[in-house]
Order: C-alpha cells, then structure tokens, then sequence
C-alpha cells in the first residue's frame, strides 16, 4: 500500500481565485546559522491551493470547519475519469448528471472528479474557466449521502456562480477543490482524506489531501 499526494505545494505568490486580495506568504523568520535557527511564518487565505469548503461557506448557521467531526473529512473514494482521449483535459463548462450513469455510489463516501484541469495549474487559463457540476449533477451526488465530493478545478460552481455549492451545502458535504495527481488513482481507493486545519469558525481551509491505495 502507498499514500499518493493529492495536493499543490504552498508557495509564496499561489495562483489563487480572482478578486483574493490576500496573497499568499511564507516569511523566513530566521534562517539555519552558528546561533540561530530556521523559522518561517505564513499569511494566507482559507481558501488557497488545495483545499476544503465546508457548508459554513455558503450555509449561514453551519459548523465551522474545527468543530465538524473528523470523519466528515475521511472514507472511500470513486474516482471519475472524464478526460478526453490522449489524458487531455476535458472541456470548460458544465458536467452533467450522465457523468455518473450506471455509477453506484452507495458504497463510497467521496466521488472525486478526474477533469485533467490542473494541466493549467499556474497558467492564466486554470482560473478564467474550467468544468464544474451542473445543477442536476449536484442534486444527484447531494442525494447520495455523501461526505463530499472532490476535483481538480478550482470550483463546483462557475465563477460567480453558487448553486451547486447551495446544494452540496444544505447536503452536509464538503468540497474539496483544486486537488491535483488524480491519474495515479484507480477508479476506487480505500481511503481518501483531506483534513482542515483547526481554525475557529472558518468556512473553508487550506488541506493535505492524500489517498491510501495497493502499490
């Protein structure tokens, strides 16, 4: 068995979504020396690189991430290939319900969209438009008892859009957004986590998502 990476690296200047005035930071304190020591600091908004939103996001009255139970950030995991042939990535615009025909998603607790988007990660074209779940895509994955559902763009929604964050919302799940390295899953994976930081009453925070699978 192995754990695969499922995340970007944090780094100073994160591509991040547009109209996030907080830019991303890592600050070194102090740095390796005769009579010193490395130390770093870092400024950041909740919602940079891979990371989860939980329904306070969109949800007023929700938990805050810290006081969600654990297991709401772990469990088994389908994973969906919708790249076009060759492994490009699929088309900008909405996924729709047929996605998951024929799918039984009774037995997992995560479905995580394999869209081939983070491509572009780092380029200007991963946040002008990307895949994201159509309405009727969301009320089916809503309607499954899910903890959550993943993928490697930066939203569920359009940007400017809410809906299907309004759904998954009012569902109870989580969403994780901008994971990354999903091709080196296969189609289910015993165990995905994407655990939060402990930050009071936070709607969302930063994640290091991974999946256990057989090597």
């Amino acid at each position: 068995m192995a754990w695969i990476d499922l995340s970007h690296t944090i780094i100073s200047g994160l591509p991040q979504w547009r109209g996030d005035d907080q830019p991303l930071l890592i600050h070194r304190q102090s740095e390796h020396g005769r009579d010193s020591h490395m130390s770093s600091s870092v400024e950041f908004g909740c919602h940079i690189g891979t990371h989860i939103d939980g329904p306070l996001h969109f949800l007023a009255g929700a938990p805050g991430v810290d006081a969600m139970p654990l297991d709401r950030f772990a469990g088994s995991a389908a994973v969906v290939d919708l790249r076009q042939a060759a492994g490009q990535p699929c088309a900008a615009g909405s996924l729709g319900a047929e996605i998951l025909s024929g799918r039984d998603l009774s037995t997992v607790d995560f479905v995580l969209l394999h869209t081939g988007w983070d491509a572009h990660w780092g380029q200007p074209a991963y946040y002008q438009e990307w895949p994201y779940l159509s309405v009727e895509l969301a009320r089916l994955l809503a309607a499954a008892d899910l903890r959550g559902v993943g993928l490697d763009t930066p939203s569920l929604d359009a940007f400017g859009g809410r809906e299907a964050h309004d759904i998954c919302a009012a569902a109870g799940m989580i969403n994780i957004e901008n994971l990354t390295g999903l091709d080196r899953l296969p189609s289910t994976v015993p165990l995905f986590q994407a655990l939060p930081l402990k930050l009071e009453g936070t709607e969302a925070s930063p994640v290091r998502a991974v999946a256990w699978v057989e090597d």
